[in-house]
């Protein structure tokens, strides 16, 4: 707020010189002046003034053999002497005197009308100019910069008359001419693009202005000076000021070459125009003569170009959108129209009222007249006045209206979607209908949250998610142009990359899609088609679009995460469902003991082999390959199916674990803290299996014939755990005891069949009396090196084998 209050304060003053420029113009109409052009400090002007025969930068040093001090003692001697009067003057010209008669001349009207064109006119302009922008873009540094310098140049055209004549704002005339050259050094660095050694070192833009500040104290008379020195003070200031407007076309010239948009190169060339005929053509003659004191022909006609750059500058506003003016004006201009014609027509109905009671003779009643009126403008004005605006939008803004009314349909539409993909396609094709840019798309954050993908999350633009842009985006929290990344000092750390991956994304402009303050996706958009720019109403109804996008995002986003979670956890219980049955069918297939190990441990069970005391069972069918080769194959698995199943209930009734099957054979291994209990339990286990097979005999009443068995059980310390198998064709592994417990078990159950348990001397040692055990001696077992001692217990009701090896 206060630096528009101070630019449009420095306007207003600027003003107030103009006008008192034109009146101190306006009284010099019929005075006589000396007929050259001089200023105070008793120089003869450059530029294209009347030299009455004198050249660029004589110094005058006496008037009729008056030695003189300043410029206004020649003024004031012109007007005591007749106006044609010849003056005398000594003149240095180069270090030496040249004397020279010059009589004066009268200011016509003509003069005045001269004036009013090339000084008023010009510096006007550029006071527009500079208004303009302050209006348009006020508070940013390109506004700032541009307002600076259509001061300067507005004093120029303006005070050239005054600076010659009156001397009144000779101070403010020659700061101005200083500061030219560091304005336009400060524009060719910063505008239309900064360039990149203003990015790098952002204070090298001030280098100008001291190189100025050290001009101007000469300049302006500050310093005294020899006049040898004095001439050369305006020289150096108009090759300075030459170079500083030949550096700021040839920046113009690179820009319009290698601008990052065709807009910023088609804007770069007109303003390249504007300064090279404009300004640059009549600085170049004016440093000429400052340099080499010769008079450059037509040079007050080439100051007259003066005023092709304020236009030039307003073609670019208009043409090519430059301050972003046309929709201002546009719209401005319009609603300014059309309440003129409402104000008109209030204006008449009031009229025609008080004709009306003028011919009802009611101006005698006081208040009817303000009480009619006041229903009028209610019941008839303010209707008239809604209506006029709406047909305004219809015919002058139509583009905007359907603008507002898609937004309508997109906001309302979005709002009962859930469909992540059709909410994009939705924004796409807002996007295509209103602007039609050459490129566009959506870019949302993945779940992962490492990248900025398309919203149909197939190939395409990505975009990392510590990224420059995105975090340049997340800072600024504002849509972003390649123009605002190459001119905002405050994003220089983000600029190289950040500019980069736009390009990759083929963007001119990015705004950022925020959902509780974090950035969730990117709305990017390439150049429009039709060349033209993006005006700040572009910006504010895709900012909507983007703001009104970032909710719905969300909810289908969160929607379709939900959706996905349930597939998941549907699909996770199916597979618990298939694990529980392969696990349930499995359990007929391994040892009991592994499945308990894997119960307690399903990520690592302990299935290692490690030294155990346990008792082993073997059970084997006595004769089972003569009854295979008596009995068909079904029959003979059904006969094992059948004694198996009554065994292995005995097994699971005692705590055994049923670890190997082979054919007609089991093998059976018991564990338990007590070494007395776990040799007890496969005992009886053994007797059982006995039992039943006699009932099962009964039961199927000899279906298969007569059915022995061979059953014999040892007690020790045996390795117990998995076992790898490993060949060519694969790996098997195998849960089970070993050692020479299980080989004694499997050599004792060999030894006979019937109705006996054959046990080793370990398992004997620790049962007790509940069984009727036989002693039948020592025995040579096959594979086992050492006699064992061999004991039989007897099943029920069995007699006593003696004499059986």
């Amino acid at each position: 707020m206060r630096e528009r209050v101070v630019g449009w304060g420095l306007l207003a003053l600027a003003c107030l010189i103009a006008g008192q420029s034109v009146r101190e113009a306006w009284d010099q109409t019929g005075r006589p002046y000396p007929g050259f052009g001089v200023m105070e400090n008793l120089l003869v002007g450059v530029g294209g003034l009347e030299r009455g025969g004198l050249q660029p930068f004589d110094f005058v040093r006496a008037i009729d053999g008056r030695v003189l001090t300043s410029g206004r003692e020649i003024q004031a001697a012109v007007r005591s002497a007749a106006p044609g009067t010849s003056l005398h003057y000594i003149i240095n010209r180069g270090g030496r005197l040249v004397e020279a008669d010059v009589p004066s001349s009268v200011r016509t009207v003509r003069d005045f009308k001269r004036y009013l064109f090339e000084g008023l006119f010009t510096g006007i302009l550029f006071l527009a100019l500079g208004a303009v922008v302050l209006w348009l873009k006020p508070g940013v540094p390109e506004t700032r910069l541009f307002l600076a310098f259509c001061l300067t140049w507005f004093c120029i055209p303006i005070l050239y008359l005054d600076a010659h004549t009156t001397y009144r704002f000779t101070l403010l005339f020659l700061a101005a001419i200083a500061a030219c050259p560091a304005v336009s050094i400060h524009l060719a660095l910063t505008f239309p693009q900064r360039r990149g050694i203003a990015r790098r070192h952002p204070r090298i833009v001030w280098i100008p202005y001291v190189l100025s500040a050290l001009i101007a104290p000469s300049l302006v008379g500050w310093v005294p000076l020899s006049p040898d020195a004095l001439l050369l003070v305006p020289a150096v200031t108009t090759a300075y000021w030459g170079a500083a407007l030949i550096l700021l076309i040839a920046s113009l010239a690179r820009t319009s070459w290698a601008g990052a948009t065709p807009l910023l190169r088609q804007r770069a060339r007109i303003l390249m125009l504007g300064f090279a005929v404009g300004q640059l053509v009549p600085v170049l003659g004016t440093a000429t003569e400052a340099m080499f004191r010769v008079s450059v022909p037509h040079l007050n006609a080439l100051w007259r170009l003066n005023v092709l750059f304020p236009l030039a500058v307003a073609y670019a506003m208009v043409r090519y959108n430059l301050f972003d003016l046309r929709a201002v004006i546009r719209t401005g201009a319009i609603y300014g129209v059309v309440t003129g014609l409402v104000a008109l027509a209030y204006a008449g109905c009031i009229t025609l009222l008080d004709v009306a009671f003028a011919a009802l003779d009611v101006r005698a009643w006081p208040m009817v007249s303000p009480i009619v009126l006041a229903l009028a403008v209610v019941l008839l004005l303010n209707p008239v006045y809604v209506r006029t605006q709406k047909l305004v939008d219809r015919v002058f803004f139509r583009q905007r209206l359907d603008i507002q009314r898609s937004l309508e349909r997109l906001s309302d539409s979005m709002t009962t979607l859930l469909d992540l993909d059709r909410i994009v396609e939705l924004i796409d094709g807002a996007v295509e209908e209103f602007f039609h840019p050459a490129r566009h798309g959506v870019l949302l954050l993945d779940h992962e949250g490492r990248a900025y993908r398309g919203g149909d999350g197939g190939p395409g633009p990505v975009i990392a998610s510590d990224s420059e842009l995105a975090g340049c985006l997340a800072a600024v929290r504002a849509p972003l142009t390649r123009e605002r990344l190459e001119e905002d000092p405050a994003l220089g750390a983000f600029r190289p990359r950040a500019l980069a991956e736009m390009e990759s994304l083929g963007a001119t402009l990015v705004l950022p899609i925020l959902f509780h303050e974090r950035l969730t996706g990117l709305l990017a958009l390439g150049d429009k088609r039709s060349g033209a720019a993006y005006s700040s109403f572009d910006v504010r109804v895709l900012r909507l679009v983007a703001n009104q996008s970032a909710v719905a995002l969300e909810n289908a986003r969160a929607y379709t995460a939900l959706q996905k979670a349930n597939t998941e956890l549907r699909n996770a219980l199916r597979r618990v469902e298939i694990l529980e049955s392969i696990r349930a069918n499995l359990v007929k297939f391994v040892p009991a003991t592994v499945q308990r190990l894997i119960d307690a441990a399903p990520e690592s069970p302990e299935l290692d082999k490690r030294p155990a005391d346990v008792s082993v069972l073997f059970v084997d069918i006595a004769g089972y390959t003569r009854l295979s080769e008596r009995l068909d194959p079904g029959r003979a698995n059904q006969l094992v199916e059948v004694y198996f199943g009554a065994f292995l209930d005995e097994i699971l009734r005692h705590g055994g674990d049923v670890n190997e099957t082979a054919g007609d054979g089991l093998m059976v291994i018991f564990r338990d803290n007590d070494p007395r209990r776990h040799a007890r339990a496969a005992t009886l286990t053994a007797l059982s299996i006995l039992e039943r097979a006699r009932q099962t005999g009964l039961e199927t009443e000899g279906a298969f014939g007569p059915v022995a068995l061979h059953i014999g059980v040892n007690s020790g310390m045996a390795a117990v755990g998995a076992t790898k198998i490993e060949g060519k064709a694969g790996t098997r592994w195998t849960y089970t005891a070993s050692g020479s417990v299980t080989n004694v078990a499997a050599r004792l159950a060999a030894l006979g069949a019937g109705d006996g348990v054959f046990i080793g001397p370990e398992t004997r040692a620790r049962l007790d009396h509940e069984f009727t055990v036989e002693d039948l001696g020592e025995h040579r077992l096959r594979n086992v090196e050492e006699p064992v001692r061999v004991f039989r217990v007897a099943a029920p009701g069995a007699a006593s084998p003696s004499g059986r090896p």
